[in-house]
């Protein structure tokens, strides 16, 4: 009976040690002071391939102070959100960076555009409202408090990914494989292609597999063949040529082509397209034209064996796309089509 009672005892002494730990921890609480400033070293930000590599950009705060009941138990688990959305939507969606451990953040350029383009969906080479905040939560339980906004106008560029690439080396631009356009092989798989302007009624050229004449060079081998001995590849009629090359079966095309924008927010609708003219310093297919809300592609040499429709990236072009382009408010525009870029077609619409 004895053994019983004792046991009884260190039960009951148990239950008092748990109940007062439970209420010593009831009694632990802690308390945030005001929210952290946030200040930023812009507020106006053009971004360029050049500044890619530099800090743009600072972001700078106060630490959160808090305040604990008991300073022998306190801890820091404050965590700090940086939050960004366009401007007037009142963060009802933001893109959220963890600051958490940090009191400044700094971007370079590539790495803030990368953000900017890649994270918060803004469109290249437009200057785009944001507005940014930070977040402060001091425990999961308590409600999170917020910084001052900051307003920024950003203007990020696009991201051209260099693919493996051949060089149209010849007459047309001095024989000098280091300035010579390029055709790309998105894939890497020997397969190539691209767009060259050559000026002059006859154009001799070579492909090099470097920006220069001392590794792997491609010449004529023969009609639509390739071949690393022979002479200079010649084509006859100056025009905007669309150039493909396989090395896999030394082979090489070339097709004259001329741009033109057609379908349901054109004038001519699908039936009638409208053209474009080739700038030679900028190097793009531009036109200005009347558009109504509807959709539309890009197609070469009034056919549709060469046409360029939506892919899955904003203002980038994809040949034989099953996907229409569109636009969603009536109006002048000034389109521009850009083939400059190895095997990465891109678009603009810029309403006038």
């Amino acid at each position: 009976m004895k053994k019983i009672f004792k046991n009884i005892g260190i039960i009951t002494l148990t239950m008092l040690v748990f109940a007062s730990c439970k209420k010593d921890e009831e009694k632990l609480s802690v308390t945030a002071g005001e929210a952290p400033a946030l200040a930023v070293s812009t507020n106006t930000l053009v971004l360029t391939p050049a500044t890619a590599s530099d800090t743009v950009i600072t972001f700078s705060w106060n630490k959160q102070e808090v305040t604990w009941s008991t300073p022998a138990n306190a801890t820091d688990i404050t965590t700090y959100t940086l939050e960004i959305d366009s401007a007037g939507q009142n963060f009802a969606s933001p893109y959220d960076v963890d600051f958490t451990g940090f009191v400044k953040g700094k971007y370079t350029g590539a790495d803030f555009n990368a953000l900017m383009v890649s994270k918060v969906n803004l469109p290249s080479d437009v200057a785009s409202h944001i507005e940014l905040r930070l977040k402060t939560s001091i425990a999961p339980n308590q409600s999170p408090v917020y910084s001052n906004v900051v307003s920024l106008t950003v203007t990020p560029y696009v991201v051209i990914p260099e693919y493996v690439s051949l060089y149209v080396a010849g007459s047309h631009q001095g024989w000098a494989p280091s300035t010579a356009p390029a055709i790309g092989s998105v894939k890497d798989d020997g397969t190539y292609e691209g767009f060259v302007n050559f000026p002059d009624a006859s154009t001799d050229y070579k492909l090099t597999s470097a920006r220069d004449w001392n590794n792997t060079n491609y010449g004529d081998g023969g009609t639509g063949l390739l071949s690393t001995t022979g002479g200079n590849i010649t084509q006859a009629g100056a025009g905007y040529y669309y150039i493909k090359a396989d090395i896999n079966k030394m082979t090489v095309s070339a097709e004259k082509t001329a741009w033109a924008v057609i379908g349901a927010a054109t004038s001519g609708g699908w039936d009638t397209e409208t053209a474009l003219t080739y700038d030679i310093n900028a190097k793009v297919w531009k036109a200005t034209v009347n558009l109504t809300a509807g959709e539309f592609k890009f197609r070469a040499n009034n056919a549709w064996a060469l046409n360029m429709g939506a892919s899955t990236i904003d203002g980038v072009l994809k040949i034989g796309s099953n996907d229409n382009l569109s636009v969603s408010d009536a109006g002048s525009y000034t389109i521009t089509l850009d083939l400059s870029h190895p095997a990465y077609y891109m678009y603009k619409l810029k309403k006038n």
